[in-house]
């Protein structure tokens, strides 16, 4: 009788060994994920100091926006435009569609699900667009890997470069499109604006995650994610997917 209970203690003390244990490597991949993404941020919040004085630049800003917040890794203002830069501090095989709500970054064979930046940093733009007043055209997205990362893909209509092509991409818009007054003001405005607390952080993230699960419940029903017209069934020159009914107004895809 008390060699069964031991041999039952010791499955216990086994099972409850292998669930902190799975617990603590779960927790460690979040919290590693946080401090690597930040760490990226910084190295670019560092390079971006190069440029010269005509550039000014906002790290880490967070802006509210109907009703919750968002939050842009950088804004550089300038003469030449707006860029608005999201970061991504990824190693791996990098993969999705334009439209898609998911990326998949493939990581030694192991998959994981990321936000699709292009449409993190759409949200980005629109932000600014309602803050300043300024149309499209003044705002330039880009979306920054790290070296590690290898992106696999066709992306004509976006910026999505490495890291080491930032300043370089940055300088090559030469054009004046913000007068120095327009500017000044673009630039206090943002001043004035933007704000961290650990309470608006922990709202944006909420945000974001409703905003997801949201869009899933959408595709779910049949149902686009961004404006909630219905998916149709379309053949097209890579293959088969579904487009939004409210195209060309809505441009969303979902490969079949």
């Amino acid at each position: 009788m008390n060699l069964q209970i031991d041999t039952l203690l010791k499955i216990l003390f086994l099972i409850s060994l292998f669930v902190v244990l799975f617990l603590l490597k779960y927790l460690f991949r979040i919290v590693y994920a946080k401090i690597r993404g930040k760490y990226g941020e910084k190295r670019i919040a560092w390079l971006l100091k190069r440029l010269p004085d005509e550039y000014t630049i906002f790290n880490d800003v967070y802006i509210t926006k109907g009703g919750g917040s968002v939050q842009i890794d950088h804004v550089v203002l300038s003469p030449y435009g707006i860029f608005v830069i999201e970061t991504k501090n990824l190693s791996g095989w990098i993969y999705g569609g334009e439209r898609a709500v998911e990326w998949t970054q493939n990581l030694y064979g192991r998959k994981f699900k990321i936000l699709n930046p292009l449409n993190q940093n759409y949200s980005h733009v629109k932000a600014l667009e309602s803050l300043f007043g300024f149309p499209n055209q003044f705002f330039i997205p880009i979306v920054v890997f790290s070296s590690r990362a290898s992106l696999k893909g066709h992306y004509p209509n976006h910026i999505i470069i490495y890291k080491k092509s930032l300043l370089k991409t940055i300088k090559k818009y030469q054009d004046v499109v913000l007068a120095d007054e327009i500017l000044e003001g673009a630039i206090n405005k943002l001043s004035y604006s933007s704000f961290k607390t650990r309470e608006t952080s922990s709202k944006h993230i909420r945000h974001v995650k409703n905003t997801i699960r949201i869009k899933k419940s959408r595709i779910r029903q049949g149902r686009c994610p961004d404006c909630g017209g219905s998916l149709v069934y379309r053949n097209g020159k890579y293959g088969s997917f579904y487009g939004c009914s409210n195209y060309p107004k809505c441009r969303y895809t979902l490969k079949n």
